[in-house]
């Protein structure tokens, strides 16, 4: 589990009860559960009408991501694919058979196993690439889908301000209950900005950088099973996969 992430939560919705309260502010005025509705159910919903349900299931699928995230252990695989490279070379492409699997990688077995298939380097490396991108252009959609709540949370928040104060104005004829309404009608505004602010765009922001670094693996391990494919020296392939980090 990634703490960081999980102390972060905690810091940042802390920092907004220690301020109400240094403030004077009642606490409880800002635990208000329509208020929630209208803006994180509200925003979901929103965000649904423009996507589809296959866009929908990878992007919820991939905010667990933010607590629990892929290990890319670079220097791992370097030292796998030179150990690769070695065994290529002093046997043959059709010796690592038995080492499908060794990177622990869906997309490293599919390259390993083309290229022991004897798939031409220069086809087998574009292909890949292909493939890298294509998976990167999915994950960043379903980023973008996560992108779009944060982006319609803070206007359904008004929204929800605005129905409460519809609510309050039936108050009228009590100074003290229309007072408390419109505290509580402001809640809405507060949680559309805080939901979007503190909660989905810093796990926007944080499951961008996994996207990318898992792109990275990625390119590392297609110039390193290409490069054993070519039949690449295994200390200069060394030297070439050296600066991915």
């Amino acid at each position: 589990m990634d703490f960081v992430t999980l102390a972060g939560l905690i810091i940042a919705f802390s920092s907004v009860f220690l301020a109400n309260w240094l403030g004077g502010g009642d606490v409880v005025l800002l635990l208000n559960l329509p208020s929630a509705i209208i803006v994180i159910v509200g925003s979901i919903g929103a965000t649904l009408i423009q996507s589809n349900i296959q866009e929908s299931l990878r992007a919820f699928a991939l905010v667990k991501w933010s607590l629990f995230p892929p290990v890319y252990d670079f220097n791992s695989a370097r030292s796998s694919l030179n150990s690769l490279a070695h065994k290529a070379r002093k046997f043959s492409l059709l010796a690592l058979e038995s080492d499908i699997e060794v990177l622990g990688n869906s997309f490293s077995s599919r390259a390993l196993q083309m290229a022991i298939d004897g798939a031409e380097a220069d086809s087998l490396s574009d292909r890949l690439h292909d493939d890298a991108v294509r998976l990167y252009d999915r994950r960043m959609k379903s980023v973008s889908f996560l992108e779009s709540i944060g982006g319609y949370a803070p206007t359904l928040g008004i929204m929800g301000s605005v129905l409460g104060l519809i609510q309050a104005m039936a108050n009228l004829d009590s100074p003290e209950a229309l007072g408390h309404g419109i505290a509580v009608a402001f809640v809405s505004t507060l949680y559309g900005q805080g939901f979007a602010n503190l909660v989905v765009f810093p796990i926007v922001k944080k499951l961008t950088g996994y996207i990318e670094k898992e792109l990275l693996y990625h390119q590392l391990l297609i110039d390193g099973i290409c490069g054993i494919a070519l039949g690449k020296h295994p200390y200069r392939l060394e030297l070439e996969l050296d600066t991915y980090e």
